[in-house]
Parts: structure tokens; sequence; C-alpha cells
């Protein structure tokens, strides 16, 4: 029996778009998983080597001029987002035009970014290089 006002086409009506749209809803997850995208850091010269450190720094524009003799004067600020400061260490490259590697990649350096403040990276080349490619990745 059912209640007052409500016909039988009608109930199948409903039952119909609930199905329908129960449908809809699962054949919006098919397909490959999309990975997260780095918008947090958009320069193809600076590399975080760990996913986990996405979330909890920031980093600004490399600042890049000419110096000396035409060695490349890179810095890089880097903002700390968490409660907790952060030790980092990063390493860097240069290249030439043609992006070929020049200098030898630099040793590990280490960096502390105090809780929700800046920290710069800075380094010089000790050729007239074109590029530079830095990693970050968080103090073991």
């Amino acid at each position: 029996m059912l209640p007052k006002g409500i016909t039988k086409r009608s109930l199948i009506g409903v039952l119909a778009a609930f199905c329908l749209s129960g449908l809809l809803a699962l054949t919006g997850c098919q397909g490959p998983v999309v990975p997260y995208q780095n918008t947090l850091n958009p320069f193809p010269q600076v590399h975080l080597a760990s996913y986990g450190l996405q979330g909890k720094i920031l980093v600004n524009e490399p600042i890049v001029s000419r110096v000396g003799d035409g060695q490349l004067d890179v810095v890089i600020p880097v903002r700390n987002v968490t409660a907790d400061d952060l030790y980092l260490e990063f390493q860097y490259s240069f290249l030439n035009a043609q992006g070929a590697q020049v200098e030898e990649t630099s040793g590990w350096n280490t960096l502390r970014v105090p809780a929700y403040s800046m920290a710069q990276i800075h380094f010089t080349s000790l050729t007239a290089a074109a590029n530079f490619n830095c990693t970050i990745r968080r103090l073991p």
C-alpha cells in the first residue's frame, strides 16, 4: 500500500532517477588517477626531492644575475609555512646554453628555515654558466 498522493508510476520514476544518478556518480570515478600537480613550485630549475616537502615550504621565483666575469649568481627565497623549524639541504649544478652540466654538482649544503619565516639559498657559478638546477630536500 502506497501513501496517499503517491502513485506506483511516480514511485518508479523516482527510483529510476535515483538509480541513474548513482550510476552517473560511479562512472565519474573511472579513468586514471591524476597525480598531485605542484602549483607551489612552478620554477623548473628548482626541484623538491620529497612529496611531503611540498606542503611545508613555498619556493619563490629565483633571482638570477650576472656578477664578476659573467658568473651566474642565484638567490632562491624559501618560505617555511609550518609551525616548526625546518632543516633543509640543497645541492646545485650549473648548465651551459645547451643544457649540459659545466661544473661539478655541489655537495649538500644545510639551510635552517625558522617557523613561518623565510630564508635564502644563495650560490654563484665559477664560470659564465647559462642556467642552473637546484634540488632541495629535508635534512634526514
